[in-house]
């Protein structure tokens, strides 16, 4: 998709209230609000800001999604930690309480081709709405202030992991936060407990690296002096 920036006088000082679209489609599902965003998009191109807006309190399972994806998927190296510091930066504002994610205004007013928008979502809206199938709202206290704030710490651990240069440290636990962050955006509680559980043991996994890397070093320094003959 290709990235525009939008005038000057298209500025607007960073989002605090609902847009008209999100009031519209407020209780609809994820797949549903973004075919939303495509058809009710005026003009050639859609900002970033009009994405998000659409998703009002449900933008952080959005942009945690987006920014999950790649690490999901065979990458190029140096893409985790190019998408995996996004994600710790909304799981701190997310465990401060913050209600949708703050992006400067650069970010915001970035826009891309609607119609190449458009053939993604053609392309993953089947696939989204065969899982929101399965989706519907349960165990609602998860939800909550508190909920939040545990789903912010599990997303700035996830990008912890991912950005540890390991491999296999990213995959697991990317897997894990879009399958939380969908049970997010569609409140299903047992979705977001199956996403903890394989987060818990993506992360364990990284721990069990992390350790043996240290043992390994720390065996490395007590016997080069051997090795060397001294």
């Amino acid at each position: 998709m290709d990235a525009k920036i939008e005038p000057a006088s298209a500025k607007r000082p960073p989002y605090h209230e609902e847009s008209e679209l999100h009031r519209a489609h407020e209780h609809q599902s994820a797949s549903a609000v973004l075919r939303a965003v495509i058809d009710e998009a005026k003009g050639e191109t859609i900002s970033i800001r009009e994405i998000i807006e659409a998703f009002g309190e449900r933008a952080f399972g959005f942009v945690l999604i987006l920014f999950s994806l790649p690490n999901c998927v065979p990458a190029p190296p140096g893409i985790a930690g190019i998408v995996g510091t996004p994600v710790l930066i909304f799981g701190i504002q997310m465990m401060l309480g913050h209600t949708r994610p703050w992006l400067p205004g650069f970010i915001l007013r970035r826009s891309v081709s609607t119609a190449k928008f458009k053939r993604l979502i053609d392309i993953a809206e089947p696939k989204l709405q065969k899982l929101e199938s399965y989706c519907k709202p349960r165990l609602l206290p998860l939800f909550g202030p508190f909920g939040d704030r545990v789903a912010g710490f599990f997303a700035f651990l996830v990008a912890v992991s991912v950005l540890i240069p390991f491999p296999g440290t990213n995959f697991p636990p990317s897997i894990a936060l879009v399958i939380a962050s969908i049970a997010i955006m569609e409140e299903d509680g047992y979705l977001l407990i199956v996403g903890y559980l394989i987060g818990l043991a993506g992360l364990a996994y990284t721990a069990t690296v992390l350790g043996a890397s240290y043992h390994l070093i720390l065996a490395t320094i007590h016997n080069l002096p051997s090795w060397l003959g001294f």
